[in-house]
């Protein structure tokens, strides 16, 4: 069976973009690699986010990146030009606060994450485990005591985090022997792109050391899980997921998930994966592609601005 054509709307017909922007109301962006590198704008992309949300469009932003702050993070987009709210932005540790909530979560969390992670689910009533586990250079058995199981820890919960060590995925481990003992994950992320054509290893891979070591299969947070999926209909009341547009220049996070939701789905060429590997997959194939958002000013101008287009509506 032949698949469907990927519409690349810099080379759309009037009609097919005229289709395009009538086709959806709600707007689902990544971050990272599409309107930004890290906290680098992107700037003429980060422009033409904000001309889709002065057309109407309700916009948000759907991130993997744990370690944000809401309010620094809208106070960021706003001195680039973007016009944002914390409901607004959608993280890991947004969904992970929402699921123990969800569940009526009681007990202690040991946290491998950020700050900002731990800060939040402290925030929403959740207890967590003060501090890392205290281990000594010089006495090894003090050490092997710390990181044993502690029978007040009900749930392991493992993010991003900047202190990823040894003794952290010591005690995750031994705890995570206990069945009752949730096991909870955010980003799985195996780079992070800080750049065109730049990325350093992302925290995927040290979830996998857990994850083989525990034998435990992480409940998950970020995209592309059920959880964030199921966060995103009920919070937002999506009632035609297919009104919604999902925009990410990942494959296997951004366009996997997009799929998974029934969203449309817009692929950008600005960070790690490209156009000629995501269309290989029927499952992860984008609807529509441009090779980076800024593309679409000239585009949305023609159409909402001139007297031609649909400036009138």
């Amino acid at each position: 069976m032949t698949m469907p054509s990927v519409i690349n709307l810099t080379e759309a017909s009037l009609d097919q973009l005229r289709a395009f922007f009538d086709s959806f109301d709600i707007i689902l962006s990544d971050c990272d690699g599409v309107i930004w590198y890290l906290e680098k704008p992107i700037p003429e992309a980060m422009k033409a986010v904000t001309m889709l949300q002065n057309i109407g469009k309700n916009l948000y932003l759907v991130t993997n990146n744990g370690t944000i702050r809401f309010n620094r993070y809208c106070e960021k987009m706003r001195q680039n030009g973007l016009d944002i709210k914390p409901d607004q932005v959608i993280n890991s540790s947004k969904v992970i606060s929402w699921y123990l909530k969800k569940i009526q979560f009681t007990g202690e969390a040991f946290v491998i994450g950020s700050a900002a992670l731990q800060e939040r689910l402290i925030e929403d009533g959740i207890t967590v485990m003060r501090g890392p586990p205290k281990v000594y250079d010089d006495d090894v058995t003090g050490t092997l005591r710390a990181v044993q199981d502690q029978p007040s820890i009900k749930a392991v919960i493992v993010d991003f985090c900047p202190f990823f060590d040894w003794p952290k995925l010591a005690l995750a481990i031994t705890c995570l022997q206990r069945k009752d003992v949730l096991y909870i994950c955010g980003a799985q992320d195996e780079w992070v792109v800080h750049g065109l054509n730049k990325k350093v290893i992302g925290p995927g891979p040290l979830i996998s050391i857990i994850t083989k070591y525990s034998g435990r299969t992480p409940i998950e947070c970020a995209k592309p899980s059920e959880i964030l999926r199921d966060y995103i209909m009920d919070t937002l009341d999506v009632k035609d997921p297919k009104r919604c547009l999902f925009i990410g220049d990942t494959i296997n996070y951004d366009m996997k998930f997009g799929t998974m939701c029934g969203f449309q789905k817009l692929f950008v060429s600005t960070g790690l994966d490209s156009i000629e590997n995501a269309t290989l997959n029927e499952s992860t194939r984008p609807d529509f592609y441009v090779p980076s958002l800024e593309l679409l000013q000239p585009i949305i101008n023609s159409l909402y601005n001139s007297t031609n287009g649909k400036g009138e509506n």
